[in-house]
């Protein structure tokens, strides 16, 4: 039996959240692939910074009258890093219909990207009518989105994609499982021993949801990495029960403690 994990479309929503666009496609040039900066939404929409003298903004600039009528693909890439190594945890090929953002919702899409991209260059773009050199932020509605990830591949209808949530723990997740990988990856290693299945190996935590954590593993000597699901014994709905769990994780090949001293819980 599968270990309890996230819907498909819930993981994909997931991986969505923590990806960052890296390149797109237009109608308007076929075949040409261009470098773009941006984040994405809450609602799982591309959003895209773009300056002047780039081809999509003086395609957009002669649609600046609400028109959402220029087809695009973006690429979305979630990454990780394995040990020193950026490794890619899912690329996301989003086809859809690519728009300027209304004037009163810039200023949040500005701070998403500002997350990834802080620049004041930003604020020209947040302005109610930019000058023609100003920069432009755009979204794009997905029709379609192809995912690839380490383990699994598919397409799903933009409207599916876009009715769906991510994990309502993401952003807390991904900040835990950054310290767990920085400060406790000997605790996270030694515990694949009390794991059925799991090789021995060098371990990092691949991804972190209300259902349960995957690990990356390394095996010991030779072999290709392979991802170990472990299961919540119970749903989880708060950043403190997750850091329980994981504290209860790699807690199982420590010593007893003293009172308050929790050996591998996450700070």
């Amino acid at each position: 039996m599968r270990p309890p994990s996230p819907s498909v479309i819930e993981r994909v929503r997931s991986l969505a959240a923590t990806a960052t666009p890296t390149m797109a496609t237009s109608a308007d040039y076929p075949g040409t692939h261009f470098s773009v900066r941006g984040a994405v939404d809450h609602a799982g929409r591309a959003i895209l910074w773009i300056d002047a003298g780039h081809p999509l903004h003086e395609a957009l600039r002669a649609r600046r009258h609400g028109r959402a009528d220029l087809a695009v693909g973006v690429d979305l890439c979630a990454m990780r890093h394995v040990g020193r190594t950026p490794t890619v945890r899912a690329r996301l090929w989003c086809e859809g219909w690519v728009s300027v953002i209304p004037a009163g919702e810039r200023r949040d899409a500005a701070l998403a990207v500002a997350e990834g991209h802080p620049d004041e260059g930003l604020l020209a773009a947040v302005e109610d009518d930019p000058t023609p050199d100003a920069p432009l932020l755009a979204r794009v509605e997905p029709a379609t989105v192809i995912y690839h990830t380490y383990d699994a591949a598919g397409v799903i209808d933009g409207e599916a994609f876009r009715v769906a949530r991510p994990d309502p723990l993401t952003g807390a997740a991904e900040h835990i499982l950054r310290h767990v990988n920085d400060r406790h990856r000997d605790e996270l290693s030694a515990a694949l021993r009390h794991l059925p299945d799991a090789p021995e190996g060098a371990a990092w935590l691949w991804e972190l949801d209300s259902a349960g954590a995957t690990l990356w593993v390394n095996p010991a000597g030779a072999g290709h990495p392979v991802l170990v699901r472990i299961p919540w014994s119970a749903p989880i709905t708060a950043p403190c029960q997750l850091e329980r769990a994981l504290y209860d994780l790699l807690a199982r090949n420590q010593a007893p403690a003293g009172p308050g001293h929790h050996p591998g819980a996450p700070e």
